[in-house]
């Protein structure tokens, strides 16, 4: 083998393994980002869930009645003046809402004969 041959050689095969070291190199880089981001995106979640709890506490029945009963509160309990009745037209009842009001559907005998459910179960009323 002449010297120029193998220099050629020795070329080609140092710049083969110099190319494969950076494709390593840049798969750890990135896979270090990764877990950057994964920690990045659990400590978001983390900020998201002590605000959230945050402002339910704020929203929370004890903190707006602590609030409420504060010495230079502004706000004060409804009294039976600040209670309007509000009159509905006709007469709603219990009866006229209830299940046995609506409409009744035409069953199907032949699809009722046909269907392995009880009517309960398929939603339909008999």
């Amino acid at each position: 083998m002449s010297f120029g041959r193998f220099f050629k050689l020795t070329v080609v095969v140092t710049s083969l393994a110099l190319v494969y070291i950076h494709l390593q190199m840049q798969i750890i880089d990135l896979a270090y980002q990764g877990e950057a981001k994964d920690r990045q995106v659990k400590e978001f979640v983390e900020k998201n869930d002590h605000a959230f709890y945050a402002i339910s506490k704020l929203k929370s029945a004890n903190h707006i009645g602590g609030v409420l009963l504060a010495k230079n509160s502004d706000m004060q309990f409804a009294g039976p003046g600040d209670i309007v009745q509000v009159a509905m037209p006709g007469d709603f009842t219990d009866e006229s809402l209830s299940y046995q009001a609506q409409p009744k559907r035409k069953t199907n005998l032949l699809l009722s004969l046909l269907s392995f459910t009880t009517p309960a179960e398929a939603g339909h009323p008999r």
